[in-house]
């Protein structure tokens, strides 16, 4: 049974209850209603819901929007005051009241109503409605809000387009640049904008406002012009030029915003077409006023991929005080933090917690929402006797990649030059910090050209970042870069085949242990990794030794013997030749171990005597 507000949702008996009284719901509307409900944390598309309601049928998409309406009807909700379902043009519904489960624990309830939590983003907010008042009193504002894939420029978006929606009087569009296609149409996010506002309820009077200053967008929209005008409008048009599209959309924006303001979103701006720059552009160097607000979102490191002209217009508006950017950065762990608090109230193991959260998501946004929804699958946490417990220790929790990130980061993955790809293979094997040197044994480039890619790659911030210049043990100096979280380097580590894995492990163990002399060992234990899983195991046993012998020297003989005793594992596949010879060595480094330990121990126990003589000698000293 699922509850909001006055309803009840009845899954079992498809029906749906207004507190004692059953709500006729056709069963299409009803299974409609049901999946927004039960998908409450995100949008949902239209073709999502045809696949899910109507499988291996076609279906009208216009049915999906018919079987809303009716929804809305039942529910007495208002399309342009949504309190149960929102409309997001071109992108789908999202069901926004909160729900709760009758018959589910508080740990299900809360895994739905999570996703809906904006942490981290008081300020950006803050910002926003400053910027949204100053519109409100004539003064045009073009915000750009910015940040990398999964940083949260559309939740906080969606945040400000549900608050600002309370407004009386104002209209709220949105237009999309998609991949590919959108980025050559012209106009194409502004067409999708402006055709939204053309069949809002008082679409007429939008239209009227378009015949007199803005014929040459109107004559876009054929369906919503009707025959006895098109023949007038193909005339006055006769002869236009892209400037006059431009200047009319700014004429007729601010005839329309003169009384009533409006928010005009245009979403994944790494994608736009030119035409729709230079409108851009001409809006914000308009000195007429206008209660007009343009929020523009995209990704700094598309734009600089696909070298779109956006960034230098940016840096122009900003620099002549025309635009504001609002740039968003990664949560801190203190926000991750503050979003489970929000779920998990006086839980004794937050800290802990949000330590492990924020080190597997690296403080993206969507990262931390999908670590989030495989907590909750695998049942991590519990409610007991009023308070929240951990399932099983954190130790034992290694939350695995969530298949929407790893979709995510593979077609960010696919868009990078076969050189580009090549080396973050070799660096996902290298491990989160890796130097180029390192990896030029396994790379068919010289040196310069993969501190060239490494450097080109981090300038667009795609994958790696810069980490500084080292000095190898061997005396040589090496760029050093590392992955700017782990689930990048994870995703491209585990699409590697075996083979290639495997390969790869073994040449990095090949070059860097030359390294390794007796006077270094710091990265014995490293190559012994690298060996092992290159399975070239006579060299795994031997760094692993080594290894040992490092733990030893800093008195560490817990993680000496730990060490050994895996090393004793890998010996039954070296050859039979030296197998016994490894053995014998392994054995006796664990006996002589053992014995320091104990001799730590009794040591330890000396001491613990002596300070304990030491006291009682004192109390008999202060008795006299």
């Amino acid at each position: 049974m699922k509850l909001f507000h006055a309803f009840r949702l009845d899954t079992v008996n498809r029906c749906l209850w207004r507190g004692e009284e059953r709500v006729s719901l056709t069963p299409k509307a009803f299974g409609v209603l049901r999946y927004l409900v039960e998908h409450a944390d995100r949008i949902v598309s239209q073709d999502e819901i045809l696949e899910a309601l109507w499988p291996e049928t076609y279906v009208n998409p216009e049915l999906v929007k018919k079987y809303v309406l009716g929804i809305r009807n039942v529910l007495g909700d208002q399309p342009d005051k949504p309190m149960f379902v929102q409309t997001f043009p071109r992108r789908g519904y999202q069901f926004i009241a909160p729900v709760r489960d009758e018959s589910a624990s508080p740990s299900s309830q809360i895994a739905t109503e999570a996703m809906k939590t904006v942490v981290g983003r008081n300020n950006a907010l803050v910002q926003l409605g400053a910027l949204f008042n100053k519109a409100l009193q004539g003064q045009r504002q073009v915000i750009f809000i910015t940040g990398e894939a999964g940083i949260g420029k559309t939740t906080l978006t969606d945040l400000f387009h549900q608050r600002a929606a309370l407004r009386r009087n104002l209209r709220i569009v949105r237009g999309q640049c998609v991949e590919g296609f959108g980025g050559k149409e012209a106009y194409y996010p502004m067409l999708d904008a402006i055709g939204q506002l053309l069949r809002e309820p008082d679409g007429s009077s939008v239209a009227q406002a378009f015949i007199k200053r803005a014929p040459t967008w109107l004559i876009q929209f054929p369906s919503l012009v009707k025959s006895e005008q098109r023949d007038a409008l193909q005339k006055e048009i006769l002869g236009a030029t892209r400037e006059r599209m431009v200047r009319e959309m700014c004429e007729v924006l601010e005839v329309m915003t003169a009384q009533d303001p409006l928010v005009l979103i245009l979403e994944d701006l790494h994608w736009v077409d030119g035409s729709t720059l230079d409108l851009i552009s001409a809006l914000a160097r308009r000195r007429g006023p206008a209660k007009l607000v343009l929020l523009a979102t995209y990704r700094p490191a598309d734009v600089i991929i696909s070298q779109s002209p956006l960034k230098a217009l940016k840096q122009d508006l900003l620099v002549h005080n025309l635009c504001d950017e609002i740039a968003l950065e990664r949560l801190e762990e203190s926000d991750v933090a503050e979003y489970l608090n929000l779920h998990f109230p006086g839980a004794q193991f937050l800290t802990s917690l949000a330590k492990l959260v924020y080190r597997h998501s690296g403080g993206n946004a969507l990262f931390m929402v999908g670590i989030f929804r495989e907590m909750m699958k695998s049942e991590l946490i519990a409610e007991v006797d009023g308070s929240w417990r951990l399932a099983r220790p954190l130790e034992r929790f290694e939350p695995s990649i969530p298949e929407t990130l790893q979709q995510l980061i593979q077609v960010q993955f696919e868009q990078l030059t076969a050189s580009e790809q090549s080396i973050l293979k070799s660096a996902s094997v290298a491990g989160e910090r890796f130097s180029v040197w390192a990896i030029t044994i396994s790379v068919d480039s010289d040196l310069s050209r993969i501190e060239e890619i490494c450097e080109g790659l981090a300038e667009k911030q795609q994958f790696i970042k810069a980490a500084g210049i080292q000095e190898l043990p061997n005396g040589e100096s090496s760029a050093h870069y590392e992955f700017r979280h782990s689930l990048y380097r994870e995703v491209l580590y585990r699409h590697l085949s075996d083979v290639s894995r495997s390969k790869l492990h073994r040449a990095l163990g090949e070059r860097l242990k030359i390294l390794c002399t007796p006077e270094k060992l710091e990265i014995a234990a490293e190559l012994a990794l690298h060996f092992e899983e290159g399975h070239a195991y006579e060299g795994a046993v031997h760094y692993s030794m080594l290894a040992a012998e490092t733990s030893a020297g800093r008195f560490a003989y817990r993680e000496a013997i730990q060490t050994l005793q895996h090393a004793l594992t890998l010996v039954v596949r070296t050859p039979a030749s030296t197998r016994a010879e490894h053995e014998i060595a392994i054995l006796e480094a664990i006996g002589d171990a053992y014995y320091c330990l104990g001799a730590m121990a009794e040591c330890a126990q000396a001491h613990e005597a002596q300070a304990v003589n030491a006291a009682k000698a004192g109390l008999k000293a202060a008795e006299v």
